[in-house]
């Protein structure tokens, strides 16, 4: 195996490795509109809610964790999770 397959193989798995979340229309069909994020750092422990209205339906929370960065610690990469208690009036 050559080293490109071994890094092919090696992100493959780290992608497929990564649990798969619900889409945002599942999300939204339960009655929930907010997110919580949190810092993928458990050191760092930051986290915010956001409204979840921007992404589309179609879209899982999970596709969106690797785009995020924490603004306190700088690290990129998420827990994206539904906000289920402040669902109502999520912050912008």
């Amino acid at each position: 195996m050559s080293p490109w397959q071994r890094i092919a193989a090696c992100l493959l798995w780290a992608v497929s490795d990564r649990p798969q979340k619900i889409t945002f229309a599942e999300m939204r069909d339960m009655g929930v509109r907010g997110l919580l994020i949190y810092c993928a750092d458990y050191r760092c422990s930051h986290s915010i809610a956001i409204s979840g209205d921007y992404w589309p339906d179609d879209l899982r929370l999970s596709d969106i964790e690797p785009q995020f960065v924490c603004r306190a610690c700088g690290k990129r990469g998420a827990d994206v999770r539904p906000d289920t208690i402040g669902s109502s009036s999520p912050s912008r």
